[in-house]
């Protein structure tokens, strides 16, 4: 069984629809779906879900959100290292438009993880350290990461980052970005993320530049499935597409299956097989019907 070492966000995750005729002032009748999220927090119950043992650092506040987001972790199989702070627990907010989505994210908490109180002893019997890309945007989460990112190296554990979106990448500077961790990091874009850490347009293109740097990991293409790579090896990952659902989490749910498997087997086509049926799961359990 691998032992992975997650750092990042864990937030409330609120869904709805948004209907394109509202006015404003007019409410609709519609599904709202409430569940635990953070990006880095959906990494680690997958992977738990996968078989890994996981233990997860991170930050909320003293609320229910924070209560209930903690026990999502221990129902996961997820060992939390937890901070409890003095600010509210991080709430993402995703509204559906058609196929498409927008997110109004609070970070709250999750800004006020404090380096010092990272274990050092919580990466030993590690395998693996996985960082939410969010985290290595934040300023205010930067020491934390830069803290895990030594315990890892001093231990000899693979890293792997799932990037934020593109605007925020943008935002940050791409130079800046890739900066943030070691050469050979295990990555996890998407294609518009992966075209912007790149400069290529092709899948095949990006994979392989992004592989130039990156000793393992995968390009998710959303119906298109997947180009995953590990080394000089490659392997297309394919999904049925869905209608009507909300992709909230479902590159997170890949990658953290895709590592689990990888680590288990050195398998690119193995991971990636996983990886795709994770990321599908995770969509159906999202779907807001018709």
């Amino acid at each position: 069984m691998s032992h992975i070492v997650v750092l990042g966000d864990l937030n409330l995750d609120v869904h709805a629809r948004q209907r394109l005729d509202l006015a404003p002032g007019e409410e609709a009748r519609d599904l709202v779906r409430v569940t635990p999220g953070g990006s880095a927090g959906t990494f680690a119950r997958t992977a738990a879900a996968h078989g890994a043992s996981v233990t997860f650092l991170g930050s909320v506040g003293h609320d229910l959100v924070g209560d209930l987001l903690i026990r999502s972790l221990e129902d996961a199989g997820v060992k939390p290292i937890v901070q409890r702070v003095d600010r509210p627990s991080g709430v993402i907010l995703a509204l559906q438009h058609g196929g498409e989505r927008t997110m109004i994210c609070s970070r709250g908490a999750n800004d006020e993880i404090h380096p010092n109180r990272i274990d050092r002893a919580a990466f030993d019997g590690a395998d693996h350290l996985h960082i939410s890309g969010y985290a290595l945007i934040s300023p205010a989460q930067r020491p934390a990461v830069e803290r895990a990112i030594e315990a890892a190296a001093a231990r000899n554990l693979s890293v792997s980052v799932d990037p934020p979106p593109a605007n925020l990448i943008h935002a940050h500077g791409v130079p800046a970005f890739l900066g943030r961790f070691p050469r050979g990091t295990w990555l996890f874009p998407n294609r518009t993320e992966g075209e912007l850490l790149t400069g290529a347009l092709t899948p095949d293109a990006i994979v392989n530049r992004l592989a130039a740097r990156s000793a393992v990991g995968a390009l998710t293409l959303g119906a298109d499935g997947s180009l995953a790579w590990a080394g000089d090896a490659r392997h297309e990952g394919r999904v049925e597409p869905l209608d009507a659902v909300d992709t909230t989490g479902a590159g997170d749910a890949f990658a953290g299956a895709f590592v689990v498997t990888y680590l288990e087997g050195r398998n690119v086509e193995q991971a990636d097989i996983a990886a795709c049926s994770a990321a599908r799961q995770h969509l159906c359990a999202a779907r807001f019907g018709p």
